[in-house]
């Protein structure tokens, strides 16, 4: 008899054993960390302004793999956090210390922290603050921020005060402070609360702008309340970033910083010199000639340990902007 068809039929017998050797073999699983949080939302009830507020949160590895949590971002300077532990093993517990400096909140708020970690489902975990900061006023927007203005650009901003608890009857009296550049009136409002306009005056001189209002109340509580009040004055040189910062630094290993200048004018610029603290090289780049130069700054390798403040000053043929002040600073730690 012919035998041809025999292989075909031992082919097909193993083709079926597999399959049924791969239909009851368990489903491939890869261990991965899993972040889980106990209680993501923690409620600090009433507190009187300037009181701070802490709270640890629970973090739980749920997972089979190891949790490596890269970083806690908070969504506002007054919140702060701290991890305990930046590698979970499975079925391992991190805590996460937040501190709510109440100092400048009023009323109801609410702030979350950003917990970012490799769990591939949750890469991103939020933790939430809540609560209500009692005081006698409440001003909006505090601080007032004025925003980039163009030499000789006036711009105006309204302050809202009200009670900041029920019942209040507390009020502002008068304004003082540093006023030099500001026009400050306070008027009562259609509704009975206060509101303190802030005009700035059109002869500002360039750079950073800051004041501080110092606002007398009726309040025992809260005699006088200190307003900030900033934002910054350019012209046609504009230098970005307007301060230089290389956080912590190594010995050997500085990061390169960059600062970008543009001329806003009508008439081409040059940028004649560029001078840089000493512990500091530079290098100057034409980007755009009149146009644009990028400034990059590295430290040296042979600084020393240390805190590092100074200035760049960059110096053009502008008419009236000769010369451009940039702060920097720098914190230096020996390698390792």
């Amino acid at each position: 008899m012919p035998r041809t068809h025999r292989p075909a039929r031992v082919v097909a017998r193993i083709g079926a054993a597999l399959t049924l050797v791969l239909a009851a073999a368990p489903a491939l699983v890869i261990a991965a960390p899993r972040l889980g949080v106990e209680k993501p939302v923690a409620d600090f009830g009433s507190v009187e302004q300037g009181t701070p507020v802490t709270n640890v949160f629970s973090l739980k590895n749920t997972g089979d793999a190891v949790l490596h949590i890269s970083q806690v971002k908070s969504s506002c300077g007054c919140t702060a956090a701290v991890v305990s532990e930046s590698s979970v093993p499975p079925g391992g517990e991190a805590r996460v210390l937040a501190t709510l400096d109440t100092g400048r909140v009023v009323g109801r708020t609410t702030k979350v922290l950003s917990v970012y970690s490799d769990d591939p489902e949750l890469p991103v975990a939020a933790l939430t603050l809540t609560g209500e900061v009692l005081a006698d006023l409440a001003l909006s927007p505090n601080p007032v921020y004025l925003g980039r203005l163009r030499r000789g650009e006036t711009t105006s901003r309204e302050v809202v005060i009200r009670p900041g608890r029920p019942g209040g009857t507390a009020a502002i009296r008068s304004v003082g402070g540093d006023l030099a550049g500001l026009q400050a009136r306070l008027e009562l409002g259609p509704d009975g609360t206060q509101r303190l306009r802030l005009a700035l005056d059109g002869n500002v001189p360039l750079g950073r702008f800051s004041r501080e209002l110092r606002l007398e109340t009726t309040s025992a509580r809260q005699p006088v309340i200190v307003l900030p009040v900033f934002g910054s004055i350019e012209g046609d040189v504009v230098v970005l970033p307007s301060q230089l910062s290389f956080g912590v630094a190594r010995m050997g290993a500085s990061p390169e910083r960059r600062l970008l200048i543009r001329n806003r004018g009508l008439q081409p610029l040059s940028v004649r010199r560029v001078t840089v603290p000493e512990s500091f090289d530079y290098s100057l780049r034409v980007l755009q000639d009149g146009l644009e130069y990028q400034l990059s700054l590295r430290l040296r390798d042979d600084v020393a340990p240390g805190t590092i403040s100074g200035d760049v000053e960059i110096y053009t043929d502008h008419p009236s902007e000769q010369r451009v002040v940039v702060p920097l600073h720098a914190v230096v730690r020996r390698r390792g």
